[in-house]
C-alpha cells in the first residue's frame, strides 16, 4: 500500500489490544512512552523500533552476579523522502541527538557489526558486553523486508531513518522522542 495508508494503519495499531499485549511482553517500560510514539507516527515517521534509554541493575539468573544494563534511547522508521531530508537537517542542526538516513548497499564490507552503533550494553565483573546495536547501512533485501512487514509498497520513495541519543540512560520521552516530535 501507499506510505500514507501504511502510516494510518500503524497509527491505528497503537489503540489495539494485540499491540499493547506485545509491548507488555517485549518491554513493559515502553508503555509510558506510547502516547509520544503515537504522536510521532501521526506527524509522519512510521516507527519500526524504539528504545527508551533506561538503566537497570540486577542479579544475573545465569551466574548469580550483579550486572548493570544501560540503554541509549533510539527510534527508527520510514519517512517520505522530502520530509526525511527536512527532518534530518533540523535534528542535526537543532538538537544534541544523532539522526541519519540508513545507507542501503549490497557491499558486504558495510555490514560488519564492529561498524554498528551500540544501543544496549551490560556491564558485569568490570567487563562490558554490547547486547544490541544498529548498523548505519542495510542490504536492500532487509529494507524491502521491513517495507513488506509494515505494508509499504516496495517502490515508495521513502527513507529509513535512524535517530539515537549519544547519552546513555537519558529518558526518551523528555529527550530523544521529544526532539523527534518537535522536528517533524
Amino acid at each position: 500500500m501507499k506510505f500514507k495508508d501504511a502510516l494510518q494503519m500503524a497509527i491505528h495499531k497503537f489503540d489495539t489490544e494485540d499491540f499493547l499485549t506485545r509491548i507488555k511482553e517485549e518491554d513493559d517500560s515502553m508503555l509510558k512512552h506510547l502516547p509520544i510514539l503515537k504522536k510521532i507516527n501521526e506527524r509522519g515517521l512510521l516507527t519500526t523500533w524504539s528504545q527508551a534509554g533506561q538503566k537497570q541493575k540486577g542479579i544475573s539468573v545465569i551466574n548469580n552476579k550483579p550486572y548493570v544494563m544501560e540503554e541509549r534511547a533510539y527510534i527508527e522508521g520510514f519517512m517520505p523522502y522530502k520530509k526525511a531530508v527536512s527532518f534530518l537537517t533540523k535534528m542535526n542542526l537543532h538538537t544534541d541527538k544523532n539522526a541519519v538516513n540508513v545507507f542501503i548497499s549490497d557491499n558486504p564490507k558495510f555490514f560488519k557489526s564492529e561498524l554498528d552503533i551500540p544501543l544496549t550494553i551490560t556491564t558485569q565483573n568490570n567487563k562490558t558486553h554490547i547486547d544490541t546495536h544498529m548498523p548505519l547501512s542495510l542490504p536492500i533485501h532487509i529494507l524491502n523486508m521491513f517495507k513488506k512487514e509494515h505494508k509499504i509498497n516496495k517502490g515508495e520513495n521513502v527513507l529509513y531513518v535512524f535517530c539515537w541519543d549519544p547519552v546513555w540512560n537519558r529518558n526518551a520521552s523528555s529527550g530523544l522522542f521529544a526532539d523527534v516530535l518537535r522536528n517533524l
